[in-house]
């Protein structure tokens, strides 16, 4: 179901059941099977992966990667980060940082 990307930063759940042509309740059932998760742990999981590739690969300001990534606000992209990553979202862009002044090439 990742493979499509369709779900966007605003997708909900219900969305996601039409774009999948399925009832709510089969929605659920076969992400389950697939996944492991409920539709909406999965949801969050993309999020929370969308928002990792964001702070690793720009310099977005956090409150502007919890848009994007679709959590909304820099509060649930701080939240939901640190509960799935385990840091925050500045130490994790940290990490993806080079740390000390450039190096000039002589």
């Amino acid at each position: 179901m990742a493979e499509g990307r369709r779900e966007g930063p605003d997708a909900s759940v219900d969305q996601l059941a039409r774009w999948a042509r399925m009832s709510a309740r089969t929605f659920h059932r076969r992400v389950r099977e697939v996944h492991g998760a409920t539709p909406l742990q999965w949801l969050l999981e993309q999020r929370v992966a969308r928002a990792q590739t964001l702070l690793e690969a720009t310099d977005l300001p956090v409150e502007r990667v919890g848009e994007e990534s679709g959590l909304g606000s820099a509060a649930n992209l701080r939240r939901h980060f640190t509960r799935t990553v385990g840091v925050s979202p500045t130490a994790y862009r940290r990490s993806f940082t080079p740390s000390g002044p450039p190096s000039r090439a002589r």
